[in-house]
């Protein structure tokens, strides 16, 4: 069930149950407060009624436009207590009951929603309602706590080993010409990916949630450079009145050529605050120990991240978005050890014919603690990015067609290099 269908039956079950304190016309600031929430201000109408709410929790009316406005500004877990509170004053409050249930399913707390709906069922509501009722409970019933995609693609890279664009090299101070398995090689093949997540509610907008993801990548005519990557996550996830939190541990296994590559594990949590309807706010950290089974140990040990971003949606299938990630990687050698910055935009809006299109391109700069042993200075890496990609839904299948360009723009000429990557990919969720 959709929640513009759980919207169509809150609004029907408005029309035949009336409003919470019936036959009683609202006050002024009331009355303020629901026009304000016609037009598509609940900040504001959450401002007026939180003051008077303050002056008289008693009042219904102030306590019933409040919870309307704190449940489209997505504080849910606050919509839910207020309307909890009313009808434990006044069981007799049809209305409130529906409006308890939609923010209960909100929370992910399907088995309260339900209990809800069923209270307003053994009033013998009017039969629109009623129905409807009945028909979300059905929908409900029937959500499935898992979920499962694949999909299949064509991908095509004009340099699959990151090879720099000049024919030689300058080390220890004399030019090097590369051999041809150094320089930049182009290639197509196919991806592949599949996973599974599953979601489990443990009440109060808590929930646990895991996911299982295989992707896979594979060339041609270049085999070596053919990717596995296994991935696991798990954790709680923390939905309140305004913010969501998560904390899911990591596992990751990574093939190379068919070849055992490196494995890491570690935590990412995440915090999400809804700043109104059209602002959020998000960060995130990672930690992880990585492992590498190639070039002796000297790359194992570790890497954090912090990222934090804003997201603006301006329209109802459009937002703009800004990211900033700082990083660093510990290893056994000074000369691998590195910091980066990094800062994405993003861009995503839907477009006629039921086309999506997310643009996003990005710069970052990374810099290693000391030199290597064939060069006089420490490598410094400035990295521009561009992302395209075009998408369509088809019910349970979508189509992307997608572009990533990078620019690496570095001071040492071996890692100096430009790199265009086009897919086209087919994705099935069940």
């Amino acid at each position: 069930m959709t929640r513009t269908s759980l919207v169509f039956l809150i609004f029907t079950a408005a029309l035949c149950a009336g409003p919470a304190r019936a036959q009683q016309a609202p006050a002024a600031p009331a009355a303020q407060a629901a026009a304000l929430l016609e037009q598509g201000q609940p900040q504001q109408a959450y401002d007026l009624m939180l003051a008077r709410h303050k002056a008289d929790a008693a009042d219904p009316d102030a306590a019933f436009l409040l919870a309307q406005a704190a449940a489209r500004l997505g504080r849910h877990d606050e919509a839910a207590s207020l309307y909890e509170g009313m009808l434990a004053a006044n069981p007799a409050l049809p209305r409130v009951r529906l409006e308890l249930a939609r923010e209960y399913a909100a929370l992910g707390r399907t088995d309260k929603a339900i209990e809800q709906f069923q209270a307003v069922m053994k009033n013998s509501p009017p039969p629109l309602v009623g129905e409807n009722i009945a028909r979300y409970m059905g929908a409900m019933k029937k959500q499935k706590s898992w979920n499962a995609r694949a999909s299949l693609g064509y991908v095509y890279d004009t340099n699959v080993n990151a090879g720099p664009t000049a024919d030689s090299v300058l080390m220890f101070g004399l030019p090097f010409t590369l051999s041809a398995d150094s320089k930049e090689k182009s290639g197509s093949g196919y991806n592949f990916g599949t996973g599974a997540g599953w979601m489990g509610g443990i009440g109060r907008g808590a929930a646990l949630q895991a996911d299982a993801q295989y992707s896979r990548t594979s060339y041609v005519d270049l085999k070596p450079f053919d990717s596995d990557v296994l991935s696991f996550s798990a954790g709680p996830t923390l939905q309140k009145k305004n913010y969501m939190l998560s904390l899911p541990l990591l596992y990751e296994y990574v093939l190379i050529g068919h070849k055992s590559y490196s494995y890491s594990y570690g935590a990412a949590p995440q915090a999400m605050v809804p700043l109104g309807e059209n602002w959020s706010l998000n960060s995130g950290f990672v930690l992880q120990k990585k492992t590498y089974y190639v070039g002796g140990g000297a790359r194992d040990g570790g890497v954090w991240s912090f990222s934090a971003g804003a997201k603006y949606r301006y329209a109802q299938d459009a937002f703009l978005q800004a990211t900033y990630r700082h990083g660093y990687e510990g290893t056994k050698e000074d000369y691998l050890d590195n910091n980066s910055d990094g800062l994405t935009l993003g861009w995503y809006t839907a477009m006629p014919w039921g086309l999506s299109l997310y643009l996003a391109p990005g710069f970052s700069y990374t810099r290693y603690a000391e030199a290597e042993a064939a060069y006089d200075d420490a490598r410094k890496d400035k990295q521009y990015t561009a992302v395209a990609n075009l998408s369509r839904g088809f019910g349970r299948v979508s189509a992307a067609l997608g572009y990533t360009f990078t620019r690496n723009d570095s001071n040492l000429g071996l890692y100096d290099y430009v790199r265009g990557q086009l897919t086209a990919q087919a994705s099935l969720s069940f």
